[in-house]
């Protein structure tokens, strides 16, 4: 068979190739016989088969990688493979000195479990991460034994290193709950609340050897992950969330003496409540009442030793709906937070969807096509004051606009062409793009001896106009933040006036509201505000591990000797507390998924920006992986997806086929610090300050006259939520930013989360990154992690087929091998009308292998594949069958059924379904060569 001939069909299997691998190729009839490169019984006969292990037990893959007890009894030859445990011989980037006692905060069995977790005697904080970022599951909550287990391994610790725990939990109390280990016991044993779970009744999570264990009521410890490490000495805190702690437990541990459980009733001091008549309203609910909005007051002393802290106001809301339902009767509870929420419901179907809504709200005003907006409404949701029962000043809801049919569940027409067949996914696919846009094209390697693509053929993207629904939407979600704002800043204003205090906190849920923030900043006056990276429920562990170290002068009963208690932190806590991969750990990840990848190693660090800005500057996208992952719900620079902002065309492209998300989402600049007044309105503030937003806490306004220069990361209406960086503070991210800006002139780079698969949060693992990276099918150009620069390996066809580079010499064919263990499972669609006896059988078969790179064990890690020749050719890829024999295997089969010249079209058919069908399993990682 002449080169010509190959080369034919190479290019005819290559016109199927696209951006997330070979689709729509056609089915080719009559192969369903076994054949000799395959054992028949791996596809039919049974529901599901699995093909055995090729790879060896030493490249096993673990999607909860920081398993402290990793062991395969029946595997002699199985190696302990926690990424980020250093081998015996040597200790890990983390560890401490085998005398280092630690305190350590836990929010547990609610959502957001983290821990934190600091030196005793110095109150270093040595170590935190939040569960999520473990299990790969957003929010995830329960048990903490995963948590201590990974944080003992980093700090090279044991249990008996645990000196005190503070725990939190809003739901219910934890310290009577875990004391009972029968129960306890019992409930693993059925499998149920807790028990459900696999690490409930262990050590790690009980910790009941541990001497001192004491419990912090909610808002308690949102304000301590505030105060403690503020940059001033003394200020208000206001805490505000959806719900926090209930009255009764408050009140049951006080009338109990429980001396190991503190909360706002623990203090002398009396401050202001909303209902005034609590005490006597909460013996007739029906329910109890939840902490809704509180403020505290507090000092610290002048040695550096103490932290006085107390409450001045606390308004609870009463849980109107049993607690029992969904998310405890949560959405129907009253604090602002909550109906803020309540919003988040409505629109999207995801109570901790806030974020969403905020950026939603700022498309009121907008106009499509020039008469395409969403309507105003014009009923408030919330109003009146948060701090006041005077009849005139209640604060009231009106619920009309979040009740009845939610839009998350309305069907809308416009999603639907003449036909009633669907056309758009999403209800919420809308931008601002006024023009007809050329598709961003992925970058085609052209290398010899690759796959060619044309560069010059490029798609165009359609301009996305809202749904009705989208419209109704905005206009939801511009209502709730307009309502939330007028009633925020009233509610802090006044406190600022009563307190008399200059300076403020803000903690809870609340405070990731950054265009509030904002606004907080900007207009109260006051001289400094401190907002933490983790306002939300990922901060109660800071907050409690600040408790466990410096507790309360306020307090009338001390459980921690003053003498013993170390230094007050003196400048706010770095945000990068997670692992620390080492460079050995980021080799093992590469290697994992070696045959997909390019790699170049680049130790220079200047060398490495500049390749990374110009990556940039061209319109790539760049992940970067690099030191200790961040706390709290922000990528700062450490995980990070990072763009060019003045390419407005990213904006859609990065939602859509790099997020795969909705496509009205903003993005946020990193800029440098000393250049960031030149481009966006932050007022008063940065002459106090200059680094403002370190933490990607506040939104401000881009300039008028830069907004046409930095488009992809200025929202509809102007604004958007930045992150100064400081050279002290992050040394490489600044440096560059401060690469790209000698290129470009333009002083920043967008920033968004690194994590490409939807319901996922940011990457944990080296591991974790060449996964997302991967599975953003080439959208993300650029890998970088520690000092390797990644990129994806396109599927080498001619080596394949035993081709030289030269397109004249040939080699020796490589065959396809699969990359671990395989799992088909087979079913059949019945399609028709069985009383006419048209019925037809539609097979669809899909495979799970957990060793391939690309897996996921969150519940989408089936695979469906093409038909059944892609699993047939799939199952026979064991590293000894060639691309012809292959051929040979399906030609034999048909040989003698066809007519010499259908045969002929059959073979060249048959060579391009083949071809395809291994480039998208390559793909996909599912095979290599």
């Amino acid at each position: 068979m002449s080169l010509s001939y190959w080369m034919a069909l190479l290019l005819l299997a290559s016109q199927n190739v696209g951006d997330a691998g070979v689709m729509g190729a056609l089915f080719v009839p009559g192969l369903h016989q076994p054949h000799a490169f395959q054992s028949s019984d791996k596809l039919r006969g049974q529901e599901s088969s699995t093909i055995p292990p090729i790879r060896s037990a030493q490249s096993r893959l673990y999607s909860t990688p920081y398993e402290a007890s990793f062991s395969d009894d029946d595997d002699e030859n199985f190696i302990r493979n926690n990424p980020f445990e250093a081998p015996l011989s040597q200790k890990g980037p983390l560890a401490v000195s085998e005398d280092t006692k630690l305190v350590i905060g836990l929010n547990k069995y609610s959502h957001d479990t983290t821990l934190c977790a600091a030196d005793a005697a110095t109150g270093e904080v040595l170590f935190a991460v939040s569960k999520e970022r473990l299990t790969r599951k957003k929010h995830d909550g329960g048990n903490a034994a995963s948590l201590v287990e990974t944080c003992l391994d980093c700090l090279d610790l044991d249990l008996s290193s645990v000196e005190r725990v503070v725990v939190n939990n809003h739901h219910h109390r934890v310290l009577p709950m875990e004391r009972d280990q029968d129960h306890i016991e019992w409930e693993s044993g059925q499998g149920i609340n807790g028990g459900a779970e696999p690490g409930y009744e262990d050590e790690e999570n009980l910790l009941n050897s541990v001497p001192s264990k004491l419990e912090l009521s909610h808002h308690l410890a949102h304000a301590y992950s505030a105060a403690a490490q503020c940059p001033f000495d003394r200020g208000l805190i206001v805490v505000m969330d959806g719900m926090g702690e209930t009255y009764r437990t408050m009140l049951n541990a006080k009338m109990n003496n429980d001396e190991d459980y503190t909360s706002d009733l623990s203090f002398e001091s009396s401050f202001q409540c909303i209902p005034s008549d609590l005490a006597e309203r909460s013996r007739y609910s029906n329910f109890d009442w939840r902490e809704g909005e509180s403020v505290y007051t507090f000092q610290k002393e002048a040695d550096g030793k103490g932290l006085s802290l107390k409450p001045i106001f606390k308004r609870f809301v009463e849980e109107k709906t049993p607690p029992t339902l969904y998310n405890h009767g949560f959405e129907n509870m009253e604090s602002a937070g909550a109906v803020y929420s309540r919003a988040s419901s409505h629109i999207f179907g995801d109570w901790n969807a806030c974020g969403k809504v905020m950026g939603l709200a700022p498309w009121m005003g907008h106009v499509w096509k020039g008469q395409i907006t969403a309507p105003m409404l014009e009923d408030k949701i919330m109003t009146g004051t948060l701090y006041s029962e005077e009849e005139d000043k209640l604060f009231e809801i009106n619920r009309r606009a979040i009740s009845g049919t939610p839009h998350v569940a309305r069907n809308d027409p416009d999603m639907f062409n003449d036909e009633g067949e669907m056309v758009r996914k999403r209800k919420y696919d809308f931008d601002d793009n006024e023009e007809e846009e050329e598709d961003m094209p992925v970058a085609a390697r052209v290398d010899d001896g690759l796959m060619d693509l044309d560069d010059d053929v490029v798609t165009k993207k359609k301009k996305q106009l809202p749904t009705s629904v989208a419209l109704d939407a905005i206009s939801l979600a511009y209502r709730i933040q307009i309502d939330l704002e007028e009633v925020v800043m009233d509610f802090v204003r006044h406190f600022k006036e009563t307190s008399g205090e200059s300076n403020m906190c803000l903690a809870g849920g609340v405070g990731l509201n950054s265009v509030l923030n904002g606004r907080l900043h900007r207009e109260l006056g006051f001289e400094k505000v401190f907002i933490p990276p983790y306002p939300g429920d990922d901060g109660i562990a800071v907050g409690c591990c600040a408790f466990g170290l410096f507790e309360n002068k306020e307090l009338p009963k001390k459980r921690i000797s003053s003498s013993s208690s170390p230094n007050l932190w003196k400048e706010p806590l770095s945000p990068y507390l997670g692992p620390m991969p080492t460079d050995m750990d980021i080799k093992a990840a590469i290697e994992e998924a070696e045959p997909w990848l390019e790699v170049e190693t680049v130790r220079d660090n200047q060398r490495r920006f500049d390749m990374m800005a110009r990556e940039l500057e061209s319109g790539g996208v760049v992940a970067w992986y690099h030191g200790r992952s961040e706390l709290g719900p922000r990528a700062l620079g450490h995980r990070s997806i990072l763009a060019d902002p003045r390419k407005k065309g990213l904006v859609r492209f990065i939602n859509e086929d790099v997020k795969r998300r909705e496509s009205f989402r903003p993005f946020a600049p990193s800029v440098l610090v000393e250049e960031a007044s030149d481009w966006f309105e932050l007022g008063d503030i940065a002459l106090r300050d200059p680094n403002v937003s370190p933490y990607m806490t506040l939104t401000a306004q881009v300039k008028d006259s830069k907004r046409s220069e930095i488009p992809a990361v200025t929202h509809v209406d102007g604004s958007s939520r930045l992150q100064t960086v400081k050279k002290e503070a992050e040394p490489l991210y600044h440096q560059l930013i401060s690469t790209f800006f000698k290129l470009t002139g333009v002083p920043m780079v967008l920033n968004t989360s690194f994590n490409t698969l939807p319901s996922e949060p940011i990457v944990e693992t080296p591991s974790n990154a060449i996964r997302s990276f991967m599975c953003s099918m080439g959208s993300i150009e650029m890998l970088v992690m520690g000092d390797y620069i990644i990129k994806r390996k396109q599927a080498n066809i001619r080596r394949l087929l035993g081709e030289g580079d030269d397109n004249k010499v040939l080699t020796k064919p490589i065959n396809p091998r699969i990359a671990g263990p395989v799992t088909f499972e087979s079913s059949l669609t019945l399609q028709g009308n069985i009383n006419k006896d048209t019925v037809s059988a539609m097979p669809t078969t899909r495979i799970r292998m957990p060793a391939r790179p690309m897996h996921s064990d969150k519940g989408n890690d089936w695979f469906e594949l093409l038909d059944e020749l892609e699993a047939e050719i799939l199952s026979a890829c064991d590293g000894t069958v060639s691309v012809q024999d292959l051929m040979n295997g399906f030609l034999e089969s048909n040989e003698g059924d066809l007519p010499d010249e259908e045969y002929s079209e059959f073979s060249n058919g048959l060579l391009q379904n083949i071809i395809n069908r291994l480039v998208r399993l390559y793909e996909q990682s599912f095979i290599s060569w």
